[in-house]
């Protein structure tokens, strides 16, 4: 009698409870009609390399990892691979049957940088944050720049990241109107400024589109196919409501 087992993605986090990423991995793969199943391990700092080889040797064909442990699953990528791998939140099966890895929220981040390439391109506070976007192409702006209206008002893409080294002072209103041309991705900055700057028309990225962002490109590395930012949105909405 022949039998066949669905394909299996796990879930790791630092404490897993809480994570949102199951609940809407299940949603979308039901969405794309792709009977699958996801399991969640709570996995802490100094297992990640155990659990990832453990999980190598199985028929599991792919892991998300929770930002807490993307650091400890990029070393363990680094060390195996000989690579410069700082962070990674993703593996899959490639064509060997080997896990391949990647940092699928900030490739996704890079993608929506790449749209607004015309403008100056700002990063204002820490420029070592939680996620390791690559601070490289930002002209670095502090908070008290004499002319950080002006340089707000030239730019097409600004990261705000949280500031160890004082006390944050934005004034809101160095912020203008926008016309939905200005991409703004939050890294955690200490000041609250997401909801007004959406006032404001500014398209903001903040830690809900982070997870959108990386769990539909975690799906499209395992089953080439994409659930819909509404199927996502809603799941993730719905779990963390209840």
């Amino acid at each position: 009698m022949e039998g066949t087992t669905e394909p299996i993605l796990v879930v790791i986090g630092d404490p897993i409870a809480g994570n949102p990423a199951q609940f809407a991995l299940e949603r979308s793969l039901r969405a794309l009609e792709l009977d699958w199943r996801v399991l969640s391990f709570d996995v802490t700092l100094e297992n990640v390399s155990a659990a990832i080889e453990g999980f190598a040797v199985t028929g599991i064909v792919g892991v998300m990892i929770a930002r807490e442990l993307a650091a400890s699953a990029g070393s363990w990528h680094a060390s195996t691979n000989k690579t410069q791998t700082r962070s990674v939140d993703c593996l899959w099966r490639n064509d060997e049957g080997l896990f391949a890895a990647a940092d699928q929220l900030i490739n996704w981040l890079e993608t929506q940088i790449q749209k607004f390439q015309d403008g100056k391109h700002l990063w204002v506070g820490n420029q070592e944050p939680t996620v390791p976007l690559d601070p490289t192409p930002f002209e670095r702006v502090s908070l008290d720049h004499s002319s950080l209206a002006e340089d707000i008002t030239k730019a097409s893409v600004i990261v705000l990241s949280a500031d160890d080294s004082k006390e944050p002072d934005f004034d809101r209103e160095d912020w203008p109107d926008n016309s939905g041309q200005t991409l703004v991705i939050d890294l955690g900055a200490a000041y609250n400024l997401v909801t007004h700057l959406r006032q404001r028309s500014y398209l903001v990225i903040g830690e809900d589109e982070f997870r959108v962002g990386a769990l539909q490109h975690c799906i499209l590395k395992w089953t080439g196919k994409t659930p819909s930012d509404d199927v996502v949105i809603d799941a993730i909405e719905e779990y963390l409501s209840v």
